[in-house]
């Protein structure tokens, strides 16, 4: 339960991933990004396509302290992130 409430829940996933109660749920949190994360290929039909949807969430919370807080214990650098506030899905 305290996974879901400070944001953790939305770590490793993409924004496009999230349903919309979820999206309604962690509207307001702050979400970090990595600032360049290069497109992965992934094969589907015997095709071989690059995957657009390559940006996932990798900290996440009510501030941006928390989220840098989150990215060091982690041994990741905040400086290879962007963060961003969650907004409403529309």
């Amino acid at each position: 339960m305290a996974a879901e409430n400070n944001g953790t829940a939305l770590v490793g996933r993409a924004v496009e991933d999230l349903n919309l109660t979820e999206r309604f749920k962690h509207t307001n949190k702050w979400v970090a990004f990595r600032i360049y994360t290069p497109p992965e290929k992934v094969t589907r039909d015997g095709i071989e396509y690059v995957n657009v949807r390559h940006r996932r969430i990798e900290a996440a919370g009510s501030s941006i302290e928390e989220c840098v807080s989150q990215l060091r214990s982690r041994d990741l650098n905040p400086a290879e992130y962007e963060f961003t506030i969650l907004k409403p899905p529309y």
